[in-house]
């Protein structure tokens, strides 16, 4: 079970829930061991007792849910970092294979994509734009396929998706909408509209592959797709399976 401090009233409930039983332990103490002594004698021991720990517990206990609290954002953020690419908001790589080697089991796709001629919208307009369009990019993708799948930025201009429990016409019928979606709605950057577009490797996922095999596999499978001419997506077929796992 893990302790987290998540808002300030739930900080201030923990103090007070501290300084009671700070303040409560020693009258008990006292009292006990004062079991015999008439109350009168003993109730000025009692109150100092309860007083001074009342005194102390509930300053030192909110300092230390101010410490805990602090922390625990901190290492969400750091978490945030870990997880997702700044730039995008999509999955990093590292976490994106994780998801995949933990749910390998289950029937899918998994796509590589990578953004056609993008070198030239760097040199033409400059890394501003470079990263105008990955974003540009990375919302398309996260409106077509994120709710069907998980999505990562890979490095650079290549992407990721997964696609669990989907059979290979809804794949294609969500690629090619994909597609569509960025041949007919560009962005504009500077009185200009873009409208980059991206190749796409496909695999299918069936648990009888190695992360690595399968990233092997729909990079050769995007890199077909790109000397096809761009702008389109590739299956891999039984017969290059074969091929590239003989």
């Amino acid at each position: 079970m893990k302790f987290r401090v998540q808002s300030w009233r739930n900080a201030f409930l923990t103090s007070l829930l501290i300084t009671a039983l700070a303040t409560a332990v020693p009258i008990v103490v006292v009292w006990l061991a004062l079991w015999s002594v008439p109350l009168q004698a003993k109730w000025g021991v009692l109150v100092i007792a309860g007083v001074i720990p009342l005194l102390i517990a509930f300053p030192i206990s909110m300092f230390a849910m101010y410490v805990v609290k602090t922390l625990h954002h901190a290492l969400g953020r750091l978490d945030e970092l870990v997880r997702f690419d700044p730039l995008t908001g999509l999955w990093q790589r590292a976490h994106f294979l994780r998801e995949v080697e933990q749910h390998r089991n289950k029937k899918g796709y998994l796509a590589l994509l990578d953004a056609d001629r993008f070198k030239a919208i760097n040199d033409t307009y400059g890394h501003e734009a470079g990263d105008a369009a990955l974003k540009h990019l990375a919302s398309a993708m996260a409106e077509v396929l994120g709710p069907n799948g998980d999505l990562a930025r890979f490095g650079g201009e290549e992407f990721a998706v997964r696609l669990p429990m989907l059979n290979r016409i809804q794949v294609e019928l969500l690629l090619s909408a994909f597609g569509t979606r960025l041949r007919s709605e560009g962005f504009i950057f500077r009185g200009q509209v873009l409208r980059p577009t991206m190749s796409m490797g496909v695999v299918a996922e069936d648990g009888t592959r190695t992360v690595s095999e399968l990233l092997r596999a729909a990079d050769f499978c995007l890199y077909r797709a790109k000397a096809l001419g761009r702008d389109r997506y590739v299956f891999e077929e039984l017969d290059e399976r074969q091929a590239l796992t003989a």
